[in-house]
Order: structure tokens, then sequence, then C-alpha cells
């Protein structure tokens, strides 16, 4: 695949995007019919991380805890979505490759106002326009010592009132168009083109847990690249705004033969300014794109306790990382608590039988004691106003001497 040769001349700009597209293109198309061709590398490796997967579900099946229904439906889409990745280019090309690759220029046409697309012409032909309009401005000057003011007054060396010089600041600011619409492009396609070339590769990540951190970030990647795309055309098409009636009338006053002494630092303000935002729009995308972890669906608290093999591990607030018990350990625990179970049980009911048996000794002893006190402290009935003691006086015992 050959693409286009880069000349200097008043097709630069345009050539220069030509070939970056064409580069793109072929990295991330070629590049992943190469890596997931049968026999090559990467689909050796794809085959091995599969079994390797296949093996230790069997594994677990058989000594491990057994899946829920859940896990088994997601471990078979993990499998299709892996097959499909890595070796289905058709499926690929239509649902990641075309979407990441020529999504963001119909997005932007959808977003972007029709002023600012345009209707005829590309793109890449409307930055080339503006770069030569840039290069003629240059060659015109800014007419400082020449030309004449608008008001019809004689300019001198005075007119200057910044420290770049005319020149200087026509050539930076070319030179800061140029960097940054190439530079922002280069980064955005490069790194789209690369991420899609690894398709192969990066879809093994998914099947493991410890490594499904790096498919996320696979994914955020190709994200990124759109976002970028999308971000960056709308902010050249802002700046060509900007620039391409700007452009006509700067040229329009210097063909008329009047100078234009604050063209040259406009150009460069409007030139670096944009430059600053190009980057800055890559980067405030990228924190998008990278705000959100690996996304997750929740198990319920129905879904765990009907589960008879998951682990009951309790949360705890301050704590790291729980350490969840190996079945082994969970039948020990449950044994250890029946024995300690009916242990407490025999235990009981020794200290309750012995309990009850001193209770009942305890009563029976107390019994006669208590009969006894109760007959002696018992009053007899009618016998209230009765002396409880004999008279010992003398009459009392006169009286018993006779009798």
């Amino acid at each position: 695949m050959a693409c286009p040769t880069i000349l200097t001349g008043d097709r630069f700009l345009v050539r220069v995007i030509d070939h970056i597209d064409c580069q793109a293109q072929f990295l991330g198309s070629y590049g992943y019919q190469a890596l997931g061709q049968p026999g090559s590398l990467a689909s050796n490796v794809m085959l091995g991380l599969l079994t390797l997967f296949i093996a230790l579900f069997a594994f677990r099946l058989l000594f491990g805890p057994a899946p829920g229904g859940r896990d088994v439906v997601f471990d078979l889409l993990k499998i299709g979505i892996v097959l499909t990745l890595a070796f289905s280019w058709p499926a690929f090309r239509t649902v990641v490759h075309d979407v990441v690759v020529d999504g963001p220029a119909q997005v932007t046409s959808i977003v972007a106002a029709p002023a600012l697309v345009g209707q005829s012409e590309r793109l890449a032909d409307r930055v080339q326009k503006a770069d030569t309009a840039m290069v003629r401005l240059a060659e015109l000057g800014t007419g400082r010592n020449t030309g004449v003011t608008l008001e019809g007054g004689e300019t001198g060396a005075s007119f200057a009132g910044t420290s770049l010089q005319d020149d200087t600041a026509i050539g930076y600011g070319r030179m800061f168009y140029l960097s940054g619409i190439m530079g922002s492009l280069v980064l955005i396609r490069i790194v789209a083109a690369l991420l899609l070339a690894l398709a192969p590769l990066a879809a093994g990540l998914l099947l493991f847990e410890a490594t499904r951190g790096l498919f996320s970030g696979w994914i955020k990647g190709l994200i990124l690249s759109m976002l970028g795309s999308i971000g960056v055309t709308i902010v050249l098409l802002v700046e060509l705004s900007i620039l391409e009636p700007w452009l006509a009338d700067a040229l329009r006053v210097r063909v008329a033969g009047y100078a234009t002494p604050s063209a040259a630092i406009e150009l460069f303000a409007i030139s670096s300014a944009f430059l600053v935002v190009k980057f800055a729009m890559i980067w405030l995308l990228a924190k998008v794109a990278f705000a959100r972890g690996w996304m997750s669906v929740p198990t319920y608290a129905g879904e765990q306790a009907a589960n008879l093999f998951s682990p009951k591990v309790p949360v705890i607030a301050d704590a790291g990382d729980s350490i969840v018990p190996t079945r082994v350990q969970r039948i020990a625990d449950n044994v250890e608590t029946v024995i300690k179970r009916e242990q407490n049980t025999e235990m009981r009911r020794l200290t309750h039988r012995s309990l009850a048996a001193d209770s009942m000794e305890e009563v029976a002893s107390d019994r006669p004691q208590a009969i006894a006190n109760t007959t002696s402290e018992q009053e007899r009935l009618g016998s209230s106003y009765r002396r409880p003691a004999r008279r010992n006086t003398f009459e009392s015992l006169r009286g018993d001497r006779q009798s």
C-alpha cells in the first residue's frame, strides 16, 4: 500500500494529512490482519489463553466452589467477545474499526453548525487554502514602510508596537498553525491505529481477572481517540472560521496597497492560542475517557444467599482487602461450631439436673423444721385471750394445796 509522498510547495499540508491517514489505515487494518491470521504469534498466544481459561474453569467445577448461573453466562460471553475481537475481521471492522476511524467525522458533521462544516470542500482542502493564504501574506508583508494606512497617512519605522518583527511574527504564526494541525492529528490517528492493530492481543486480556484492567484501558484508549478526533476537528473548524475571513480581508487590503501593521501579531496570537487549545482539548477528553474504572454488575443479597458455596465474609468498614476462607476452612469451622453447640447443650443439661437435685434436697431437709415452726408459732382457735402461762400467786398455790 503506497501512501502519498510529501512534497514542499502549495500542497504541503494536504499531502501531510493524507499521508497520516494512509499510515493510520495501514497500521490499523493490515496490522490487525497480520496479528490475527492463523499460525501467527498473536493467534498462538490467544489459543493458549483460551485453553488456560477453559482448564481453570474445569478445575473450578471439580475442586473449587461451584460457579453461579450469572458467572457461567458471563464466562460464555467473554469467550464469544474474545473470539469475535481476535479472529473475525468482518465483525471487528463493522463493530470497532469503522466506528473508531469513520465515526468521528460523522459525529462532527452532525454536531457542528453547517457554517463551520461547509458543503463542498473537505477539511484538508480548507486548511491547505488557509496555509496558502498565510504564505501569500508573508510574501506581501505588512506594508509598514512601503504602504499607507487606511486613513491615508504615511507609515514609518516607529509604527511597530511589539517586540516581534513582522516577518518573525508571521513565520511563528504559520509554524504554530502547521504544528498544531500535524501534531494533534498524528497523536490521535496513530494512537487509534496502534490500538486497533493490537486488538487480537488485547482481547485475550478480558478472560482473566488480573488482566481485565488492561483490557479496560485498551477500550478507554479507543474512546479517547474517538473523542479526541471529534474535539480536535471542532477546534480546527472554529479556528478556520476565524482565519479564513481574516486572511481574506488582510490580503485584500494589502493587494489594494494599504498597510496592515497589526496583522502579523494578530496571526501569531490566533495560531498560538489554538495550538494550546488543541492539546488542552485532548488532555481534557483523556480525563473524561479515563475517569471510570471497570464496570461490574452488583451482586444482590438474595442471589448471594441462594448460592450455598459463596463465602459469607463480614464487611469491615476500615479494613483493607478481606481474606476469603477456602472451602476446607469453612467445613472445619462448621464442624467445630456443631461440636461446640453439642458440648454447650450437654453442659446445660447437666447443670440443670444438678441444680434441680440440690433444690429438692434443700426442700426435703427444710420441710420438718418449717412444719414445727409453723405449729409452734400458730395459735389455737379461740385461745387468743387465754393466759399462756400458769399463775404463781399465793391464792393459787393455796387452792392447789386444798384440793
